[in-house]
């Protein structure tokens, strides 16, 4: 590649981890992708990362007969990946290939927040709490992207792996209009500010009257996960009417037993619908045991959930 196109800088990477530090900073033209490292649940963040950055990539299978990961990963169903190179291709099939998709015509780029909220008003009237598991990391980015500079305070919590937390916040915090960062404990809640916990060993919570705050607390898992989405939401029944809460894409069944206590109490409640789910599990219990009130398609998640704070 670097003889073909002379000053080009070729990056290698033997992990995800390493590959997404690398992505971030030096923000490549393309990436070449092991087969192996799509088959990785991690790789929905390099996912994520490719699409705000519109980095095109592929796939490069072990031999021409190999079967691509897409069969295997419903998280490659919203990549944008073409698999049409093997290990046993020839360099020139490679520059070839690296040629055309760099001339192909781009995307525009989505725009660039100018400026972050700072210190946002503590007047806000709801709360969002919002949780997901496999596949959410697109699923945020897409709810987010169409939240307000000045949006309620949000709380989420996604599983993720332990070394992608932090991506994370600086990936969404990238792509959004309001400041996104890492929970903590004893933060209080702001209009402007998404409060993310991924990767972490604590459960994130609310205390129960305001000024609310957020509370950290270490604990066995809830629901299979630390953090946990049920964990979340059952801190927040106390205030219960000045929430609105969210379940969307993922596996299992995290969040939907203490929706359903958040609905008793006078919460509005949302899961995002089987069509647009990358895995259609956790919004599915929501939905089946009455937790949910209604079903929202993820184009749509975002305009729900901010009608809802203004009731």
């Amino acid at each position: 590649m670097e003889a073909a196109y002379p000053g080009a800088q070729v990056l290698l990477a033997n992990n995800l981890m390493m590959a997404y530090n690398q992505a971030e900073a030096g923000q490549p033209s393309f990436a070449f992708v092991e087969d192996g490292f799509t088959k990785l649940p991690e790789f929905e963040m390099m996912l994520a990362l490719f699409t705000a950055l519109d980095v095109r990539w592929v796939s490069v299978m072990d031999t021409a007969n190999s079967t691509p990961a897409r069969g295997s990963s419903p998280l490659l169903n919203v990549g944008a990946g073409i698999f049409e190179l093997s290990k046993s291709d020839s360099p020139r099939q490679f520059v070839q290939y690296f040629d055309m998709m760099i001339k192909a015509p781009r995307k525009n780029a989505a725009p660039t927040v100018a400026s972050k909220a700072s210190a946002g008003r503590d007047d806000f009237k709801k709360v969002i709490l919002i949780g997901s598991s496999t596949g959410g990391v697109e699923a945020l980015r897409n709810v987010l992207v169409g939240f307000p500079i000045q949006c309620p305070p949000t709380l989420i919590v996604q599983h993720t792996g332990k070394s992608f937390g932090t991506g994370l916040v600086s990936l969404l915090d990238r792509i959004c209009p309001a400041k996104v960062v890492a929970a903590g404990d004893d933060i209080a809640l702001k209009t402007g500010h998404v409060y993310i916990a991924a990767g972490q060993p604590r459960h994130m919570g609310v205390t129960p009257r305001k000024p609310y705050r957020l509370r950290m607390k270490e604990g066995p898992n809830v629901s299979g996960h630390t953090p946990s989405v049920d964990a979340l939401f059952a801190s927040a029944v106390p205030f219960a009417k000045d929430v609105v809460a969210a379940i969307l894409t993922g596996m299992g069944q995290d969040g939907a037993k203490s929706m359903l206590e958040l609905r008793k109490a006078g919460a509005t409640t949302f899961a995002q619908d089987e069509k647009t789910a990358v895995v259609y599990g956790m919004p599915r219990v929501a939905w089946e045991i009455g937790a949910a009130q209604k079903q929202v398609p993820l184009d749509r998640m975002a305009g729900a959930i901010l009608q809802a704070c203004k009731t």
